[in-house]
């Protein structure tokens, strides 16, 4: 069985981070432990959180405890939210000794520094995730806003997300995934004549072998689009849930790694897909839960407006979701650029 080790924050109540990340991996049939880089009472957008970090020293034992029982015999680690330099230096530590044990381990960061325009975390992790993490890692899944802050450069068009994830490409990750952008200039791709609703894009690329005759070749990469409605609603863990999906729908089998089958072109765009059909029926279904209670969607409504009876009710939809995790019904293809 494929084993996940997934390092980022939990919530007691509500899904976020380990909490959107772990269910869908096990439903999906794998083996997961998670280490927590916090321990809160809910995420931080409601008016009141309880809880505390856990110290570096900490994560650092767990996964010691793990290594000395021989139980770290990963084939993937996921990382999401750090939350402060320190855990971003114990995460690089634990992935060299991963890939000592395992070269062959897969390596999915999540670089969560904030979104919206809004920057979670001290500025100073931006160039520590460049440092230590982004040239380890397999895939990284940055939103707009991440990828603009990793690249130093501001995405309107089509064109500022492909230099963009060349700039990514140059620091040493081999596929990326931007989960979501608002771009101007692209013509609607509509799914239905007349439908013109506002869209969101996940753009990818995903690095193609070199010639085994030439390996000093340059590297090629498949881009690609994936054109969404946005929905008109409150969300939260979108994110984690995405890395998660995407990490679980990379085609593989038990002889094959990640990498193997990465190296045939449109495998990424294919997982893509699938992550796109599960998340529109979860955010779908946590939207009409909205829409139940009376709840009307203000979008300039600051999030430390909000009041916990409406923030309550962003919550992911996911154990209600199930069968679209399980078997999901792709409506949104991949546009190869």
């Amino acid at each position: 069985m494929k084993r996940i080790l997934s390092i980022q924050s939990h919530v007691v109540s509500g899904y976020v981070g380990n909490k959107a990340a772990t269910f869908p991996l096990q439903l999906l049939g794998y083996d997961v432990d998670a280490i927590n880089t916090v321990q809160f009472s809910n995420h931080t957008g409601y008016n009141h959180c309880k809880g505390e970090r856990t110290p570096s020293s900490t994560v650092v034992d767990l996964y010691e405890g793990l290594k000395l029982n021989g139980l770290d015999n990963y084939t993937s680690l996921l990382t999401g939210y750090m939350g402060n330099p320190e855990s971003i230096e114990v995460v690089a530590h634990i992935l060299t000794q991963l890939r000592e044990s395992n070269p062959e381990l897969f390596y999915v960061l999540d670089p969560v520094l904030g979104d919206d325009g809004q920057l979670y975390v001290h500025k100073d992790m931006i160039e520590l995730y460049k440092q230590k993490l982004l040239p380890y890692a397999n895939l990284i899944t940055p939103n707009q806003f991440e990828t603009e802050l990793l690249t130093g450069t501001t995405i309107r068009t089509q064109d500022d997300v492909l230099q963009a994830m060349d700039q990514l490409h140059a620091l040493g990750v081999d596929h990326v995934v931007m989960t979501s952008a608002e771009l101007t200039g692209l013509a609607p791709n509509t799914t239905a004549a007349g439908d013109h609703a506002p869209r969101l894009h996940l753009f990818g690329s995903q690095r193609l072998p070199t010639s085994v005759n030439d390996p000093d070749a340059c590297a090629t990469y498949q881009r690609f689009r994936i054109d969404f409605p946005k929905l008109q609603g409150y969300f939260t863990g979108t994110g984690d849930l995405c890395c998660a999906l995407l990490l679980a729908h990379l085609p593989q089998t038990m002889d094959d790694s990640i990498q193997d089958s990465l190296a045939v072109p449109g495998h990424l765009a294919q997982a893509c897909e699938q992550v796109i059909a599960t998340m529109a029926a979860i955010m779908g279904r946590t939207l009409a839960a909205q829409q139940a209670a009376g709840i009307e969607f203000q979008p300039n409504l600051p999030r430390s407006q909000r009041p916990s009876e409406l923030v309550r009710y962003c919550e992911l939809k996911l154990i209600q979701s199930r069968n679209e995790i399980l078997a999901p019904v792709v409506q949104h293809r991949a546009t190869i650029l």
